[in-house]
């Protein structure tokens, strides 16, 4: 009797292990066609069965998903879910950035200039340093800032590298990196209440990109 229920017990593992594979198969067969159209709630459906079914997987699985959650713009969830996976793989510098990226979107200004300064660190990035001296400003770290532009604008692949920016709640705009950097600058002059320093500044931003909103916005302001 022993030996016969022992037996059964290993051929029902058997049969269950070969079902959890098939089943996995099978999600992976649902994810892999989801992502080819674009079909994010069902992407994010078959990880959630996937993680269920392999929890080995899981932290392969829930990077898959905070790359889900920035694409749809659900940047709460991204956070938590690039959080977990950061937990395990520290290094994993993809992930850091939508979790900075997000931080940003969201207003916690704190945590993604740690986030930014991490990734400065191993990419040298400027598009990384200008987030870094933005997150610098609104944090109302000038002396800091400044330092960070300077570095930008010294920089000759400043002049080549081109960033979007939000402008307006409805219109972004690609420009220039050395003019973005230029325009924080004249913001960081304007805030310490140094004026003409804040209109040179922007006098130069709009001298790289002359159809740059935001410099010309607020060189009227200073006037």
């Amino acid at each position: 009797i022993f030996l016969f229920v022992n037996c059964f017990s290993q051929q029902s593992s058997t049969k269950d292990i070969h079902k959890i594979k098939n089943e996995v198969d099978m999600d992976s067969v649902v994810y892999a066609t989801a992502r080819a159209n674009a079909d994010y709630q069902v992407m994010m459906t078959s990880l959630y069965y996937l993680m269920a079914k392999n929890p080995k997987r899981i932290i392969a699985y829930k990077d898959s998903l905070t790359r889900i959650y920035y694409l749809t713009g659900a940047y709460g969830k991204c956070i938590k879910t690039g959080n977990e996976v950061l937990s395990q793989q520290q290094e994993n510098y993809e992930i850091i950035e939508l979790v900075a990226i997000s931080e940003r979107i969201l207003g916690n200004i704190k945590n993604a200039l740690t986030l930014y300064e991490k990734l400065y660190h191993q990419t040298s990035s400027l598009i990384h340093a200008y987030y870094i001296a933005e997150m610098q400003f609104y944090m109302q770290r000038y002396g800091e800032c400044m330092t960070t532009l300077d570095k930008i604008i010294a920089s000759e692949n400043s002049k080549k590298e081109k960033m979007e920016l939000i402008v307006t709640d409805s219109t972004k705009q690609i420009v220039s990196l050395t003019a973005a950097a230029f325009n924080i600058k004249g913001m960081t002059y304007n805030a310490l209440g140094k004026y003409e320093e804040a209109k040179e500044a922007f006098k130069n931003a709009l001298l790289i990109d002359k159809d740059f909103i935001l410099p010309k916005a607020n060189l009227d302001k200073v006037k």
